[in-house]
């Protein structure tokens, strides 16, 4: 409050400055007058006594200048004479005004653009109750490549932990999956989670309407309750307030609705619109429960504690539970992250986000750059105005404020008019965003607040200071020199804009050559072989509720009954099924090689799993290199067969036959299970295509029909364009059993665009803002040029009176270009030459061949700088030594 009071005073007297000064200039007059009172009682006249005590008293204005400054007003006078004057300048050069504002518009607004989704994802806390003090609780695992300190934790573990931690006011518990609400005009699948009874109060989210869960609403027999959330409750049933109480059939049960949950709670890492009580299987809690790890474990930290403490007491707990129960604990660890922390790494966008703030600010500083070489052009024409001014008493801190003042207007409104930018850019990245980085949005909704538009502020007020910097540091030499022409004009201001543009150039070859590993990435994934044909071909997802098709044999009777209903269409030329789509990351399963038994369960290695139906391969049309398609035969009644990928036959049976091998399915040790034999080995179809190591993960795929699931995805291929068949498909569906929802209908072409539509963003976005601040560079070099040539129109002239060749003179030219183009070429390169490295450490699975890029770039931004210099030099060429020397 001590540092406030004398802002809180200042900001007093500038709101009544008239009356401020009628009270100054009432005391001056009395201080005067008394002081003529003393006089005239002396013996004085009281006109002699009046002039004396005015000449006794001085400068009647300096008394208020100096009042002014004493109360601090002065600054604020100057700064907006300095406002005014600036104002009046730029109106005078609109041409110059336009260019800066543009510039920086395009560098604030990229930068803006960018935090904007930083404050969105990395800054904004989730919507709970204190949010830092709501941790998630996990199991570790080193051994695991990908998320090993988030994994799922079991339900015994979760007792365990619960009753044993004293660092926490409370855990809750959650397994999220999806579930089917029917009723209404058509039944729907939507997220869904059971939780723990005390799940709502430990992350502190009370009820809009109703009530949460009571205890002993986990027991069996009691859990036909459930939770909406207040999207879902006013989209589906129009915020009917007597919905509470009134049953629902959720997956075919009755349900009876307590609640409904606030619209802003939505976890990005656990999105759900349903919530039911958590009532574990009898797997789950059995003696096997410890290796099912299904729960995600919210924690809130005790007060006076902290998130150190309490992963040092979960560490004792760890070891505790490995030596009680070493054959599932043994390894195992428990970590403790914040809710925003886990789901910041849970999507994995940090990296992106931190490599993009780091582009847009090359592109900010050359922008800054090119501001300032405009200014330094322009203070030649402004010389004799800062050397009258000095002379006039302005000291070198006076003429660099109006620098700075000059700047600040250009910088503010190029501030504002990249706000408007960056609400556009803003809301075109989002739409172009991929499904892992709309994740971590949910709930978190992209607008330009109050932190971003103090981000603008200050990022606007900093560049003014950056760009005023080189102009003050020329003007000051210039007055300290009593400058004349020569002074501003000579080498050291051309080494100082040459600088600069040394700095452009090192920046945007960094900047270009990060855009072309990032787009050649890109490109090699699109130009590797696609394995299949995604033409004509649409797919959606039917997950079976209701206590029906729990049975297997009715799960394959609902879908084999589907695919007989989309193939009486003539517009279908085939259908089948799966359980997972190709560039979708299918689940995984362990396995064991026949005559390759693994130490343990966990050692047994790792593929991708696919249940499929017979025709599936023709339908996608993926070729067969070996063997067979499943048959109709291949069912749970017949020997067991899978078919592998190349990917798989490459890497386990290298240089043999891999038809006929046999291998043992399951993410369990199944030693009683039956071996099953290789009966067919098709072409590589993946989640990722390209280079990366993960792009190479083998899959196996077994027949549906030996293993049906309750979700699968239909995949059609039609004769006329997929997209008129959406509605077909889904009538084809309900035709059998209405019930059943049918969800992300799409057609081929767009699942896979929807797989790399992330890398698509990163590689557009890096190459648009390398692609500004190539042209940024282009333009700083134009500019220097240009005013080069115009400066040295004299020399030239007389160079080419002498005799000098065209040809002579544009070697000059080029010579003077070479001269900054290449040191910042050499400058970026040898930075741009750790940029593979650094994506391969920070991009999981990226690889790319970066010699072209490495190569390729220099020559781009040389070959740029060249164009750029192509109109000072025909101007330089078509110098009439005449005309110049008349002038002159």
């Amino acid at each position: 409050m001590k540092l406030l009071a004398p802002l809180q005073s200042l900001f007093s007297i500038l709101l009544r400055r008239s009356r401020v000064e009628a009270e100054m200039e009432e005391e001056l007059r009395l201080h005067i007058q008394h002081r003529a009172d003393d006089l005239e009682r002396s013996g004085l006249l009281r006109a002699e006594a009046e002039r004396a005590a005015r000449i006794e008293f001085g400068g009647y204005e300096r008394y208020k200048e100096e009042s002014r400054e004493s109360l601090g007003v002065h600054f604020f006078e100057t700064m907006v004479q300095d406002a005014r004057f600036s104002l009046r300048v730029l109106r005078r050069s609109p041409g110059f005004t336009a260019v800066a504002v543009l510039t920086l518009a395009l560098g604030i607004g990229a930068n803006t653009t960018i935090f904007t989704f930083v404050s969105a994802i990395l800054l904004r806390k989730p919507p709970l109750q204190d949010p830092d003090r709501v941790m998630m609780v996990s199991s570790s695992n080193p051994r695991e490549v990908w998320g090993a300190d988030r994994t799922p934790v079991s339900a015994p573990d979760f007792s365990d932990w619960r009753t044993q931690s004293r660092s926490f006011s409370g855990m809750a518990a959650a397994q999220f999956n999806h579930c089917t609400l029917s009723g209404g005009t058509q039944p729907e699948r939507v997220p869904a989670a059971e939780v723990s009874t005390d799940y709502f109060s430990v992350l502190g989210v009370p009820p809009i309407l109703g009530r949460t869960f009571a205890s002993g609403e986990d027991e069996a027999g009691r859990a036909h309750v459930l939770m909406l959330s207040e999207g879902l409750w006013r989209q589906r049933f129009g915020d009917d307030p007597d919905l509470i109480g009134r049953t629902l059939r959720v997956n075919g049960e009755a349900y009876t609705v307590v609640g409904i949950v606030p619209s802003q709670f939505q976890l990005s890492s656990f999105p759900a619109e349903i919530w039911m009580p958590l009532v574990p299987t009898s797997d789950q809690i059995g003696s096997e429960g410890r290796k099912m790890r299904t729960l995600a474990v919210f924690a809130r930290i005790r007060p006076g504690m902290n998130e150190t403490q309490a992963q040092a007491e979960m560490n004792t707990i760890a070891n505790r539970l490995a030596t009680t129960h070493p054959e599932t604990n043994k390894g195992w660890g428990i970590s403790v992250k914040s809710l925003q922390e886990y789901t910041i790494e849970d999507a994995n966008v940090r990296p992106a986000i931190v490599l993009l703030m780091a582009a847009v600010t090359f592109v900010l500083l050359i922008a800054c750059t090119n501001l300032a070489n405009l200014l330094l052009a322009r203070n030649s024409a402004r010389q004799r105005e800062f050397v009258v001014r000095a002379a006039l008493g302005a000291g070198r801190w006076r003429l660099a404020g109006q620098l700075l003042s000059e700047c600040l207007i250009l910088t503010l409104a190029g501030g504002s008019l990249g706000s408007l930018l960056a609400y556009f850019g803003g809301q075109l990245i989002r739409s172009r965003m991929n499904w892992n980085a709309e994740a971590v949005l949910l709930g978190n909704s992209i607008h330009l607040d109050g932190r971003v538009f103090a981000f603008t502020l200050a990022v606007s007020v900093l560049c003014a200071f950056v760009c005023c910097l080189a102009p003050a540091l020329q003007i000051s030499r210039a007055v300290l020199k009593d400058a004349s022409r020569t002074v501003v004009a000579g080498g050291g201001r051309y080494r100082l804009q040459s600088t600069l543009v040394f700095g452009e150039v090192a920046l945007s070859l960094i900047l270009l050559t990060g855009a072309g590993l990032f787009a050649k990435d890109f490109v090699e994934e699109l130009q590797s072989s696609l394995r299949l044909n995604p033409q004509n071909t649409i797919t959606a997802t039917v997950s079976l509720s209701g206590s029906n098709y729990k049975d297997p044999a009715n799960q394959i009777a609902f879908f084999e009954n589907v695919l007989r209903k989309l193939s009486d269409s003539p517009q279908v030329e085939s259908a089948a099924l799966t359980t997972n789509l190709p560039f979708t990351f299918p689940g995984r399963t362990r396995f064991t090689l026949k005559g390759h038994p693994a130490a343990t369960p966990e050692s047994r290695p790792v593929a991708g799993y696919y249940a499929v139906s017979p025709g599936y391969f023709a339908v996608i049309q993926t070729p067969l290199l070996a063997g067979r398609e499943f048959a109709a035969s291949d069912d749970s009644s017949s020997a067991s067969v899978v078919i592998v990928d190349a990917a798989f036959a490459h890497k386990y049976f290298p240089n043999q036959a891999p038809v006929g091998r046999h291998l043992r399915v399951g993410s369990t040790d199944l030693a009683g299970a039956p071996w099953s034999e290789v009966v067919g080995v098709v072409d590589d179809v993946d989640e990722l295509r390209g280079q990366s190591s993960l792009a190479t993960r083998p899959h196996i795929f077994t027949p549906f029909l030996a293993r049906p699931d309750s979700t699968m995805h239909v995949v059609v291929r039609t004769r006329t364009d997929p997209s008129s068949l959406a509605a077909f498909l889904r009538r084809a569906v309900w035709s059998v059993d209405k019930e059943q929802p049918v969800t992300d209908v799409a057609t081929m072409t767009r699942v896979i665009d929807n797989s790399v539509q992330g890398d698509d963003l990163m590689a557009g976005m890096m190459s648009a803002f390398a692609t500004i601040a190539l042209a940024m560079a282009a333009i700083g070099i134009y500019g220097l040029l240009a005013y080069l040539v115009g400066r040295r129109t004299h020399e030239i002239a007389i160079r080419m009176a002498l005799g000098a060749r065209r040809s002579e003179v544009l070697t000059l030219i080029i010579r003077r270009v070479l001269s900054f183009v290449l040191p910042g070429v050499a400058a970026g390169s040898l930075v741009a030459l750790s940029l593979p490295r650094v994506f391969t450490a920070t991009f999981v699975g990226y690889h790319v061949h970066s010699a072209p890029i490495l190569a390729g770039a220099p020559l781009v931004v040389i070959l740029v700088a060249a164009a750029s210099c192509y109109l000072p030099a025909r101007r330089a060429m078509g110098v009439d030594p005449v005309v110049a020397l008349r002038y002159e």
